[in-house]
């Protein structure tokens, strides 16, 4: 019975209607049918089925009809194996449990047979049926294509294009991304190269075990995004390695953008040269692999149009608008926002949030924009009499959604630099009024630079609406912080 559940079939204790094998000595149920057992061999019930049940459906066979078939992962023509009457081979009725019992034999299906008795019916059917399984078992690879990674040892290459080839499948010579294989066979580091670019990513060691058990072995499946993102942390751990032989500090938010840097030594700046030169030789390779890919793919003309934000607040109070609501829905939230008649004090941003929610984990780490190089043109002043900052940033793995919303927080939490506050002080704000007080303070000119944050130049001019690509090349980097007030 556990055998007969474990296949995916049903078991009964007892012959009913639904039975489609009645098994001598004892049942299991394959191939979605259902099997009983009946440990009576005599009476009106197995004479019954023994002359009613072909034309209804049933099929009275052997044990051997089920252990053979799951020995070769293969429904075996059961009439090799079929019980037609009690006459069979010229066994009595009550003999018949002998038709069933096993050998000492390595074919253990075969029934015993007495010495001196002529080779019965069984075996030859047995011999007949190990026949008809070998010319039709179907290559377990049979019309799939698979490419084999060439940083694979060149002795281990050649064992697997020999199995796959011997199950049926057919090997390439090239990859690319878009490339219709369905195997692609790597290992170790050479995994980050075809993640979330190939559909099936298998190790020699599973094309040699499925060649070998003539059965496609186990896979792990995994969405397109998943596997980018994946691929993105890999490729992350391997590139971004520690600066200077520790974690990279983020800048402290009230100190100067233009303060001076420490500067490391000579050996620690050539080990940061090594790995901007991998990284360098890494895109490089695939580019020219993937050579469908333009050298400067074309980018996005909006980033981030749909997140609701504001610039001084952290990236974890980020929302982003829901899709629209009926038109009814609509009106009544207009109706209780812009016409609070009875005046109960409800805060009107509070129905504002019902068109938003807060982003999810995924949205998060979704990678938005997958250049390396990202300039950002960044408004300064609340009234737009100074033109923008521009400031450039680089990543590896391209740069996530939280990744810009916390660029931009950390641009805005920073003290303005010498330049700007040369040129805010002669704007006309009260912003900039203040900035002129403190400016003169003789603090300041102790400290060295005016403790004047950009977010507080901005005023009321913090709402976020969009990072949008400047006028130009359709493949441009740069792009413009749209915000309002």
């Amino acid at each position: 019975m556990a055998a007969t559940k474990r296949l995916g079939g049903q078991y009964s204790s007892n012959l009913h209607p639904q039975c489609t094998h009645l098994v001598a000595q004892i049942s299991f149920q394959i191939w979605q049918s259902i099997l009983s057992t009946d440990y009576r061999f005599s009476g009106h019930k197995f004479e019954h089925a023994l002359k009613h049940g072909p034309r209804n459906g049933l099929f009275v066979v052997t044990l051997g009809w089920f252990v053979d078939s799951v020995r070769r992962s293969v429904r075996l023509n059961e009439s090799l194996y079929s019980i037609k009457g009690l006459e069979e081979n010229d066994r009595p009725l009550e003999n018949l449990n002998q038709l069933v019992g096993f050998s000492d034999s390595k074919n253990f299906c075969v029934p015993t047979v007495t010495q001196g008795e002529k080779l019965s019916t069984w075996q030859s059917n047995l011999e007949l049926c190990e026949n008809h399984c070998n010319k039709h078992i179907r290559p377990s690879l049979l019309g799939e294509s698979m490419y084999i990674d060439s940083n694979i040892s060149l002795d281990l290459q050649r064992k697997v294009a020999d199995a796959a080839v011997e199950a049926g499948a057919t090997l390439l010579d090239h990859w690319f991304v878009g490339c219709n294989v369905t195997y692609v066979v790597c290992e170790g580091a050479s995994i980050q190269k075809y993640i979330g670019q190939a559909s099936h990513l298998v190790t020699p060691v599973w094309v040699l075990k499925t060649a070998k058990d003539q059965n496609v072995q186990r896979l792990v499946h995994l969405s397109a995004d998943h596997a980018r993102q994946i691929s993105a942390i890999l490729e992350n751990a391997q590139h971004d390695p520690p600066v200077h032989g520790r974690l990279v500090d983020h800048p402290t938010f009230g100190d100067s953008f233009n303060s001076i840097k420490t500067k490391g030594s000579l050996e620690e700046r050539l080990h940061v040269i090594d790995s901007a030169k991998l990284g360098v030789r890494m895109r490089r390779t695939r580019h020219m692999q993937s050579c469908q890919k333009p050298l400067h793919p074309i980018t996005p003309n909006t980033l981030l149009d749909s997140v609701c934000w504001s610039i001084s607040d952290p990236s974890s109070t980020a929302c982003v608008y829901m899709e629209s609501s009926p038109i009814s829905d609509i009106n009544e939230q207009q109706t209780s926002i812009f016409f609070d008649a009875r005046g109960d004090g409800k805060d009107p941003e509070a129905a504002f949030d019902n068109f938003t929610r807060p982003l999810r984990e995924s949205e998060k780490q979704e990678v938005v924009f997958r250049n390396h190089f990202l300039t950002i043109l960044f408004p300064i002043d609340r009234f737009g009499e100074i033109g923008p900052s521009s400031r450039t940033f680089f990543s590896n793995r391209g740069f996530s959604c939280v990744q810009l919303l916390d660029h931009i927080y950390a641009f805005y939490q920073e003290n303005m630099s010498t330049d700007e506050i040369d040129m805010a002080i002669h704007t006309d704000s009260r912003h900039a009024d203040k900035l002129r007080s403190i400016y003169a303070k003789e603090e300041s000119l102790e400290r060295g630079y005016v403790p004047f944050k950009r977010i507080d130049f901005m005023g009321s001019r913090r709402s976020f609406e969009m990072l949008k690509r400047v006028t130009g090349d359709n493949n441009s980097n740069v792009y413009e912080l749209l915000v309002k007030a």
